[in-house]
């Protein structure tokens, strides 16, 4: 589901209008449902309770789960950046830094996983080169119609000192402030764009804009329809009936009466039991386990309480477990890698302003699997290799090192002192 609003024509306040009541319309309302789900605070479609029957609304966070585990797994360990010039990578390092870079991008990757797409916002300041998540249910981008056409703009909604609803238009070259009433949008006096990029940068989860758990919503309602209907059928045997036959004649004080005593003087051929409701168990936990491992296996999600991540499992059993997951990884990563190409562009356009340009977009990303691993295995597997790989290619893919031109350098500066 491309989520991005497609004009065929230049971009006027009219068309700047339409494209903003249908985010208003269509897409603001499926990304707020699905942080509904996220924060469980999602529907259980049970319909009309009866009357003085137990009605239990529960709401199992496999969204929350889902997206953790797939934002983890592919941004737990932040993407590296290796750059050909050793001063561009120490640029790069002093502003991932201030910026906060890591965090940013991890909150960026956990409302892809949710809503399927995401906003990074970059401005100047007096103070220097700024940069932040903006909410995606505030923020949409626009495309041309024409195949292969790069992004009109991107547009920022918020709500104005008087409760009005305000806008900004980015584009490469202008910014356009607006004021939106409900029908149509009035655009302010432009502003030119100092970092002559898109500012506001869109990222796509994948190649459709959907989000981790958005297809298996349907089952998630299932499952929560279960667990609450098992719960109210728990709760009614609870309180169930008592059935005395033959004892036409019992009034409430003899009800009193064996409440207090706990006897009951049964008339002859008289007798009591208790009417309850009989539950299948055994089909309650098949159906549970079959929804359950349904959810997760659609949404490509490793249970990790299975047993086959344990401690002794094979490397390569690991793998078949987690292929599901890798296929989504690599998606997001193709994905990722154009967003972040646009970021780093923004971020040269601040510093080219600044006086210090740098290059950033000219860097290669290198992501990592959030895993468990050997690293002593892995040290010496890659110090084997030392004829055949160069002494950055084994930095790089040593997990605990974070910038491998850092590293060079101090190898360097030591054998310098040496």
């Amino acid at each position: 589901m491309n989520q991005d609003y497609i004009c065929a024509e230049t971009l006027t306040e009219e068309v700047l209008s339409d494209a903003v009541a249908d985010f208003f319309r269509r897409v603001r309302p499926q990304r707020e449902r699905l942080f509904d789900y996220y924060r469980g605070q999602q529907p259980v479609p049970k319909g009309e309770a009866v009357r003085g029957r137990p009605n239990n609304l529960l709401r199992v966070p496999f969204p929350r789960y889902i997206t953790e585990v797939h934002t983890g797994y592919f941004l737990g360990l932040p993407p590296t950046m290796a750059f050909d010039r050793p001063e561009t990578g120490q640029v790069f390092s002093a502003l991932s830094a201030e910026l906060g870079l890591e965090h940013l991008l991890f909150d960026l990757g956990r409302d892809l996983s949710i809503c399927g797409t995401g906003f990074l916002l970059v401005w100047l300041e007096r103070s220097g080169l700024k940069a932040c998540r903006c909410d995606p249910l505030s923020c949409f981008s626009i495309r041309a119609g024409t195949a292969g056409a790069p992004l009109v703009g991107s547009v920022r909604l918020f709500q104005g000192q008087k409760g009005e609803t305000r806008g900004i238009l980015y584009q490469a070259d202008r910014l356009y402030p607006f004021v939106w009433n409900g029908t149509n949008v009035r655009l302010g006096a432009p502003e030119e764009n100092l970092l002559r990029t898109l500012p506001l940068i869109p990222f796509s989860n994948n190649c459709q804009g959907c989000g981790d758990f958005q297809q298996v919503t349907g089952l998630v309602d299932a499952y929560n329809l279960l667990l609450s209907g098992a719960m109210d059928d728990m709760q009614s045997v609870a309180n169930a009936f008592l059935a005395l036959y033959g004892m036409q004649g019992t009034t409430q004080g003899d009800i009193d009466n064996a409440n207090r005593t706990r006897v009951l003087s049964l008339a002859e051929g008289g007798r009591a039991e208790f009417v309850v409701k009989n539950l299948n168990h055994e089909a309650l936990a098949q159906l549970e386990n079959n929804l359950r491992r349904s959810i997760l296996q659609l949404s490509m999600t490793p249970d990790l309480s299975d047993e086959g991540f344990a401690g002794n499992a094979s490397g390569v059993a690991l793998q078949y477990k987690l292929w599901g997951i890798e296929q989504v990884r690599a998606a997001k990563e193709r994905s990722f890698r154009e967003g972040l190409t646009a970021f780093l562009s923004a971020l040269d356009g601040g510093l080219a302003v600044l006086g210090c340009g740098a290059g950033l977009a000219e860097g290669k990303a290198t992501f990592y699997k959030n895993l468990p691993q050997d690293h002593e295995a892995m040290a010496r597997t890659l110090l084997s290799l030392t004829p055949v790989l160069s002494t950055r290619t084994i930095l790089e893919h040593l997990p605990w090192v974070t910038d491998a031109e850092e590293e060079l350098r101090r190898m360097e500066a030591e054998q310098q002192a040496q």
